[in-house]
């Protein structure tokens, strides 16, 4: 960070600081002439970020927070949504995969790759189960309760993978009265959505949640080769929660969900330089740097399959149990297991030709189980301690379709990878105020990981024609060959204990000042896109994180406005990435590899402010600085043997600035309530590839949605516009070194209307 900026940094944090104290301080003297809290003030947000019950506002960490009664005026329709109501948070769908294969950054720390083996950075939880892969984790917008986005590290409750922050998911809770929600909605694009979810009793101390959605629509990619829509597909999913009480003190609940996916290959964008061999050798050029072959962000010219012949299933199981023990202690088990099942026969190329298919059918399969101890109530002691079991496995039966080499029109390859990982923690987290004011938090977590990887190449066959039969040649595996041959697998164990510290002050009782450090930590692993023996068996070491951060949360003017801000620098150690690099000698010349790029500091600011400034008028904004850049990045980036000094890179997914402007207003009209809502949301310019390929690269982006709702009684009608300044920014670049590179495009401006029931 410049000089400048760090004075300006130092000078925004002073004055936001002491103007907080100020106007809180006269918010107090004012409070027996004001409005009651409880009548105009804003709505108090309650968060589990730390696995307790807590007010937003009595956290020292980072935290923003969309509660009930905001996410009820939204029309979200996935996690990407959310994405808005936090600075410093670039969320993408990674078009690489059926069901959503979530590319989620937080302060420039994530991953954006559909391969299972790679962990993800920043951690998706929903009723307290973590997703332990990208693939599905673009949850849909259903039941959703309250969302909570926890920037930097959570290396103590949450533990491994949650480096850059953890984004927490809550559905609404079983009722013993019979209440419900059912919404419809018909929007751009001929998309249909239909969402509900009932509560009741079953019999005293017995009550039942079932939820549905199903949701169709044609997509806004046309696939000029094949004339017809090529983004089509269907979601349908279904659940059900059963909560018993028999005791005031007793809770248990389980839960099952059902989700299937049915959708066309995603449709992707080529793009290629005048020395890129899909260019040099096909004719398939772009018309100008940036613009894929078609001229046109929106048309694809693949030409595999578009029968919605991709498929996404997802299946999780839930059970918990909660007792309360007395003097303020809980004790809490939560299982979990996810099963999914995915097909899918992809056109990478995305040209008329069969140059680079892949057919992937993979299996996942996780079960954690997680035990709490908490103590809460007012004493000066408050904590939660507790043991993590994870256990999952994955198989991918991934076969290549290759049109760009010299041994034939058509070669095919397969590879089977089979990984495993089982991981163990034990944690804790405690408050202790040492004075009415002063609070001070310590926390660890001692985490060990075990990884096994499995690989075995198949059999090549070469034809003489684009038609997968009679092959003309085949090679089978073996080491002389090149091939990854394995007997048994490889495995490898890290283990590392992550701890957390912070200080707050009350200044008043709505001013509070922290101090924090904690520590991240991603676990090592093996290469799951290997081509080459050595990527395939020997594995890459595990990240470490650590946040130094100082912040402020105040409420004030009798709760009116809520102000929050932090600074905060992050330091890298061993920064995994992941790139595609030439392997020479293999059937596709290519291979996927994770390295450890060395040193990285990621420092910046984040401002969140929400002001309920007249009767029914709510503003809300926030911004977010970033400064990220490797250091001491000395690496061989460009696969020749030689390493060359990388600290020119720019980090991905690490844009400078973002903000975000949000006005709801609410009035009552006739025998209903109007409710008016917009938001811009800013996003900086910001590199995609690991090399920064300039074709690859997003310019600033506006994002403006906007809604306008009729509510009569529990009816609700509503029309609403996103992305309304029809931004085609990249949700996803892929640089393919010298052969070429895919994209995909942000959906463009899209209108809907749609009709709420509650009861």
């Amino acid at each position: 960070m410049s000089d400048i900026s760090a004075k300006f940094v130092r000078a925004l944090l002073v004055a936001s600081v002491s103007a907080a104290a100020m106007l809180a301080t006269q918010a107090q003297a004012e409070a027996t002439d004001a409005t009651t809290a409880s009548d105009e003030g804003l709505e108090a947000i309650v968060v589990t970020a730390r696995k307790r019950t807590e007010n937003l506002q009595t956290v020292s960490a980072s935290i923003s927070a969309l509660s009930t009664g905001e996410l009820a005026r939204r029309f979200d329709s996935d996690v990407r949504d959310f994405a808005n109501s936090s600075p410093n948070v670039v969320i993408d769908d990674t078009q690489q995969g059926p069901g959503g294969v979530a590319a989620i950054y937080i302060r420039g720390v994530g991953v954006a790759d559909v391969e299972k083996s790679v962990d993800p950075a920043v951690g998706v939880v929903i009723d307290d189960i973590y997703l332990g892969q990208s693939s599905g984790s673009l949850l849909k917008a259903i039941d959703v309760d309250r969302v909570e986005v926890l920037r930097g590290p959570q290396g103590t409750t949450f533990g491994r993978n949650a480096t850059g922050g953890v984004i927490n998911i809550a559905r609404s809770r079983p009722t013993q009265e019979l209440t419900g929600k059912v919404r419809g909605t018909y929007s751009s694009f001929d998309t249909f959505d239909l969402q509900g979810v009932v509560s009741f009793g079953l019999a005293k101390n017995v009550a039942l949640k079932v939820s549905g959605a199903y949701n169709s629509t044609d997509g806004y990619i046309y696939n000029i080769t094949q004339h017809q829509p090529g983004q089509k597909s269907d979601f349908r999913s279904i659940g059900a929660q059963l909560l018993l009480t028999p005791t005031p003190d007793l809770e248990v609940s389980v839960s099952y969900d059902h989700q299937l996916t049915r959708q066309d290959p995603p449709q992707l964008s080529a793009l290629t330089k005048p020395t890129d061999l899909f260019c040099s050798g096909y004719g398939y050029c772009s018309p100008s740097p940036g613009v894929p072959i078609t001229g046109d962000r929106y048309v694809s010219a693949g030409n595999a399959p578009i029968n919605k012949s991709a498929r996404f299933k997802l299946d999780m199981a839930t059970g918990k149990f909660k007792y309360d023990l007395g003097s303020d202690y809980q004790l809490q088990y939560i299982f979990g297991w996810l099963r999914t099942d995915e097909s899918i026969n992809q056109d990478f190329d995305s040209t008329p030709e069969t140059l680079y298919h892949t057919d992937r059918p993979a299996r996942w399969r996780q079960i954690t189980n997680e035990v709490r101890l908490s103590k809460g109530g007012s004493g000066p002691l408050t904590f939660v301690v507790g043991g993590y079991a994870w256990d999952s496995k994955y198989t991918i039966n991934l076969k290549n379709y290759i049109g760009f080499t010299a041994f034939g029109p058509l070669i095919t390859s397969a590879q089977d990878v089979t990984q495993t990982t089982k991981s163990y923690a034990a944690f804790f987290e405690g408050d202790y105020k040492i004075t009415d004011k002063l609070k001070l938090t310590v926390g660890g977590r001692y985490t060990h990981d075990k990884k096994t990887s499995f690989v075995n190449d198949g059999t090549i066959y070469i034809y003489d024609t684009l038609v997968e039969a009679d092959p003309v040649a085949s090679v089978p595996p073996s080491l002389e060959g090149g091939s990854i041959v394995m007997t048994k697998p490889v495995e490898k164990s890290w283990s590392k204990f992550t701890p957390k510290v912070s200080l707050s002050y009350n200044f008043t009782d709505d001013v509070m000042g922290y101090a924090l450090w904690s520590r991240g930590y991603r676990g090592g692993g093996f290469n799951g896109r290997p081509a080459t023996l050595s990527a395939a068996s020997i594995p890459y070491n595990p990240e470490t994180l650590d946040n130094y951060e100082v912040g402020f949360k105040s409420q004030f003017l009798n709760n009116r406005v809520r102000l929050n801000a932090a600074v905060y620098l992050m330091k890298y150690k061993d920064q995994q990435q992941d790139l595609d690099v030439p392997a020479p000698g293999t059937s596709t010349g290519r291979e996927n590899r994770t390295i450890n790029a060395s040193k990285a500091d990621l420092k910046g600011f984040e401002v969140d402010l929400t002001a309920r400034v007249a009767e029914g008028l709510t503003l809300r904004g926030n911004i977010g600085y970033l400064d990220a850049k490797y250091k001491n990045f000395f690496g061989d980036i460009y696969s020749t043997g030689t390493p060359v000094d990388a600290t020119f890179l720019k980090i991905r997914r690490a844009p400078k600035w973002t903000y975000d402007v949000g006005i709801a207003y609410d009035h009552e009209v006739g025998p209903g309530t109007v409710y008016l809502n917009s938001e811009l949301h800013f996003l900086g310019e910001h590199e995609l590839t690991f090399l920064n390929n300039p074709n690859l690269r997003n310019g600033s982006q506006y994002l403006l949605d906007a809604s306008i709702s009729y509510k009569i009684n529990k009816t609700m009608i509503s029309v609403f516009g996103k992305n309304l300044i029809d931004e085609d920014g990249w949700t996803i670049g892929y640089d393919v070194q010298g052969v070429w590179s895919y994209a995909a495009p942000r959906q463009p401006r899209s209108w809907g209307v749609a009709i709420t029931q509650n009861f």
